[in-house]
């Protein structure tokens, strides 16, 4: 096997496809990079200016996440400004100076270039694996040794595994290295270990496309099939699989989006609010304690019907987009990267509880100042133990499968 390997690897290193593919997942981590600083740099200048002194107690925001360079997730929305309301919570869009043109194509970070162009390059070296040694006819040649068909599909897996991984650990090793160097910045020993787990992660996925490869190679007879196939695996792994989990989701759970509760939690504000001062409107004296009282039942209410069928919907759609290793991957590093779902949502319910405790006092109904807003973000070992454990699994189970259905298929391959 570790002949095969050897031999794999030298075979392919000189060859333009090892060239082009590689030059281009260089170019595409550097732009990565690049436009990514570049979109985190300008959130922490909006930070700055719109973070609320010692004082506005009232405004909740958080600093962007270094590692959104990485994989942005949903960074964006934890980073906008709440402000502390007699509504209960007002949500302020962040003021951004930016190029409206660019805002029209997705940022092309570290995660997509990992998820979508790491992806097909794996294909690409795997394959023909296979198939492509049995139209130049040195299959024949190679089984009629002594050398066993499982050592020989093993050893292709191998090789071909490390053509890709080790140049993309490596450019991910100092794409890291210089982020850590870079200015707004602040790489401790977390961020070191949130990449390690990443690139893990980013490993296991890898080992999935090579494996794929090396199987559809090891089930066709001709490599122009084995490309097709292999690039239409791609398209339905990487693109069609996670976004159809979203739209599966919704269609069958059939929760209403976060604007429209949003809109319905702002007209029963209202509604309350007018009921309440209709009673009030002969009274001697008007107690505006039943106002808020009334305003704060509306919030509740709605947050207690809708956070459920939220969570239903979540559940569902990550069940879904997990049938793909790319859904997996996704999970897993935005988690890891403190730009996932689980962070947005815990935000969202830290930001709940605070408004809980505070609007009265806010209001001037209750004794006592406005707390201080606090937010502890989920250390890696409890996220990898939590939330992000299935999509470890997943992403650790996969390739192993892969690589087991990829032996047994080679087993039975007929190499005249």
């Amino acid at each position: 096997m570790r002949d095969i390997a050897r031999k794999e690897l030298l075979e392919n290193l000189t060859t333009y496809r090892f060239s082009i593919l590689t030059g281009l997942i260089f170019s595409m981590m550097l732009i990565s990079i690049i436009v990514s600083y570049g979109d985190y740099h300008l959130r922490v200048e909006n930070y700055n200016i719109l973070r609320p002194g010692p004082k506005e107690r009232e405004k909740v925001i958080l600093p962007p996440e270094p590692l959104s360079i990485f994989a942005r997730g949903l960074d964006a929305n934890a980073g906008r400004l709440y402000q502390l309301s007699f509504r209960g919570i007002d949500v302020q869009p962040s003021q951004q100076s930016i190029n409206r043109v660019s805002s029209l194509f997705s940022l092309p970070d570290m995660l997509f270039v990992t998820r979508v162009i790491l992806a097909l390059a794996a294909l690409l070296f795997s394959f023909d694996a296979i198939c492509g040694e049995k139209e130049q006819g040195t299959l024949k040649l190679m089984l009629a040794g002594r050398t066993r068909r499982a050592s020989v599909v093993l050893g292709k897996l191998a090789g071909r595994y490390l053509l890709v991984i080790v140049p993309f650990a490596v450019l991910f090793i100092l794409s890291a290295i210089v982020v850590s160097l870079l200015p707004d910045v602040h790489a401790g020993t977390e961020y070191w270990i949130r990449l390690a787990m990443i690139l893990a992660g980013s490993a296991l996925y890898v080992a999935s496309f090579i494996a794929l490869g090396t199987l559809i190679s090891s089930v066709v007879h001709r490599s122009a099939t084995s490309m097709m196939v292999a690039l239409a695996s791609w398209v339905l792994l990487v693109f069609v699989v996670p976004n159809m989990g979203a739209t599966v989701a919704q269609a069958i759970g059939d929760v209403p989006p976060a604007d429209r509760v949003e809109m319905k939690t702002r007209l029963a504000v209202i509604q309350s609010i007018f009921e309440t001062q209709q009673s009030m409107k002969n009274a001697k004296q008007r107690d505006y304690s039943r106002i808020m009282k009334q305003i704060r039942e509306a919030n509740t209410g709605m947050f207690q019907t809708y956070r459920p069928e939220l969570n239903r919907l979540i559940s569902l759609t990550r069940s879904i987009a997990r049938c793909s290793p790319a859904g997996a991957l996704e999970f897993l590093s935005t988690e890891l990267s403190n730009t996932g779902l689980s962070r947005d949502l815990g935000i969202k319910d830290a930001i709940w509880m605070f408004v809980e405790r505070n609007t009265n006092r806010f209001a001037g109904l209750e004794k006592g100042e406005v707390e201080q807003f606090e937010y502890r973000a989920a250390t890696p070992g409890e996220q990898i133990a939590g939330v992000a454990l299935p999509d470890a699994l997943l992403l650790l189970i996969m390739p192993a499968v892969l690589v087991a259905l990829a032996v047994g298929s080679f087993l039975r391959y007929d190499p005249r």
